[in-house]
């Protein structure tokens, strides 16, 4: 058994074709959680989270809408266009502190 959560690795598909159902996705996932201690307290892993933290960072990374639900199975596009939104305004708002601070060091 991995000794840590870096080492763990979940195979989504039964081939290159088959994906497993959800279900046993969901098995699998229960599985990993409670080997390594993470379904209760502050080291919990939520699955939902992981779907949202790659959808957040894709979004980030550039990636288009259709690779975003691609990656993260989202059947609709509202929901893609959410994490986009976040994206977009996270980099705004790095911009405008960049330019407050620049603007700082000017004066």
């Amino acid at each position: 058994m991995p000794s840590s959560r870096n080492q763990w690795v979940l195979s989504l598909a039964k081939n290159l074709t088959q994906p497993f159902g959800k279900r046993q996705v969901q098995k699998e996932i229960e599985t990993i959680r409670e080997a390594i201690g993470a379904r209760d307290g502050d080291d919990r892993l939520v699955p939902h989270g992981w779907r949202y933290t790659a959808a957040q960072e894709l979004a980030e990374a550039g990636c288009s809408d259709s690779d975003i639900q691609a990656v993260t199975g989202h059947r609709s596009l509202e929901m893609v266009q959410k994490y986009r939104r976040r994206a977009e305004q996270k980099k705004a708002s790095k911009r405008a502190q960049l330019a407050r601070e620049q603007n700082e060091n000017e004066t």
